[in-house]
């Protein structure tokens, strides 16, 4: 589940993650963590028209007489229920989404949550937000220009690669992948004696956390 995506070994792995990084370079990371970037009511949708299909099929075909009643009104009802059920099963969402679409998503997010996180307003024009969107599965990086123009040109699309593969062992294997990247982060934009910590190194999640 959600939860044990980003449970306390994670959050302090996130949090050294940042330490380490923010501690040689003059890049503010700023970890942003969302349990989905996008309803994504189409595979809802295909699930109810599916689901009710196969009632209606099942009530016509079956042995067993079915009032005219039941045969109007309960595919309905399973088409209904079963689309609502949709909503407590991520996996299915994301297999009736292409990779494309997701990513669409969670980039259109990320860049309004950069934007919303004033981001984009270090004096240096330092920092990089990494937008983890768990149900798609995906982790985008939002870099500001200072940091965008600093490092090579692949760097930040290889970097979202890894990160992404990382999701399937946990929001710790994520944050380690992270911690990997920090001494490109440095080659590209070193730690001057005058950086300041402009940006909240708290991670900003709407996952609900474990008891």
């Amino acid at each position: 589940m959600s939860a044990r995506f980003l449970d306390d070994e994670a959050r302090k792995t996130f949090e050294s993650a940042i330490a380490s990084i923010e501690a040689t370079s003059a890049i503010e990371v700023v970890i942003a963590v969302r349990r989905q970037s996008a309803g994504h009511r189409h595979a809802n949708l295909i699930v109810s028209v599916l689901a009710g299909f196969a009632a209606l099929a099942a009530m016509l075909f079956s042995s067993h007489p079915f009032s005219l009643t039941a045969i109007l009104v309960d595919p309905f009802i399973v088409a209904l229920a079963s689309g609502a059920i949709v909503e407590l099963l991520p996996g299915v969402k994301r297999v009736l989404t292409p990779a494309g679409v997701r990513h669409h998503h969670v980039m259109r997010a990320a860049r309004a949550t950069f934007v919303e996180r004033g981001i984009h307003d270090t004096i240096g024009r330092s920092g990089l937000l990494v937008y983890i969107s768990w149900l798609e599965q995906q982790v985008v990086l939002v870099a500001d220009r200072g940091v965008a123009r600093s490092l090579p040109p692949d760097a930040l699309a290889s970097a979202e690669t890894r990160l992404t593969a990382a999701m399937a062992d946990g929001g710790a294997a994520v944050a380690r992948t992270l911690a990997e990247l920090g001494s490109e982060l440095t080659r590209a934009m070193p730690r001057r004696a005058d950086d300041l910590n402009e940006l909240p190194d708290a991670i900003d999640s709407d996952l609900r956390r474990r008891r």
